[in-house]
């Protein structure tokens, strides 16, 4: 293997990193024997130098996107691919460095050029390491997201039409007149009876009165 002759990660060149580079079984090597070896004052951080090429890598699918965390003891590193949509992939297994991981921030912040072009921000404990495109396609999505129309927000009251009237329901037409009371008085014609009255009866009956 062609770290066999190496006895540090100080020792490492950008020949060693080109190679490292070359596909996810030569990084995972690099990375398996800098971990065996890595102490705390050792150069451990330059192994970044192999991430960093990992911006050209051809066999890489997606954007390559680096977490460093640790605290005074240990760094572990997680190299994944970024397929967009908050998709992302593990590209080799997550690395642990027996280093304080104050090793890895001092080296980002001193000598930026061992991670270009990959640029560093930190979110809150961890170490993130992200191409530029990536940033920007990030801003992008959140300006492309969706808008609100500002005369909605102004808005006072919505006004929506009445509701069609359903074909189902029967026509509307005028109440039949009220039926008349047939319980009360006179409310059946009155019948008269006539009576034949003989005048020899009339004559009769006023000549018993005088």
């Amino acid at each position: 293997m062609y770290l066999d002759a190496l006895a540090s990660c100080a020792e490492l060149t950008t020949e060693h990193a080109e190679e490292a580079a070359r596909s996810a079984s030569a990084l995972r090597t690099l990375l398996g024997w800098a971990t065996s070896v890595a102490r705390p004052g050792g150069g451990a951080p330059k192994v970044l130098m192999a991430v960093a090429r990992l911006a050209h890598a051809d066999w890489l699918e997606g954007t390559p996107y680096v977490e460093i965390r640790g605290d005074e003891t240990a760094t572990t590193l997680s190299i994944f691919s970024d397929h967009g949509m908050g998709i992302r992939e593990r590209v080799v297994p997550l690395a642990r460095f027996h280093v304080p991981v104050d090793e890895f921030a001092r080296a980002v912040r001193l000598a930026p050029q061992l991670i270009a072009p990959f640029q560093s921000a930190q979110r809150g404990e961890a170490l993130l390491l992200s191409l530029p495109e990536m940033e920007e396609a990030g801003a992008k999505s959140g300006r492309e997201s969706i808008t609100i129309d500002e005369r909605s927000l102004h808005e006072q009251e919505r006004k929506t039409a009445p509701p069609p009237p359903t074909t189902d329901a029967p026509p509307v037409t005028d109440a039949p007149p009220p039926l008349r009371d047939q319980s009360g008085v006179h409310t059946h014609p009155t019948v008269r009876r006539m009576v034949a009255v003989r005048p020899e009866a009339l004559r009769s009956r006023n000549d018993d009165n005088d």
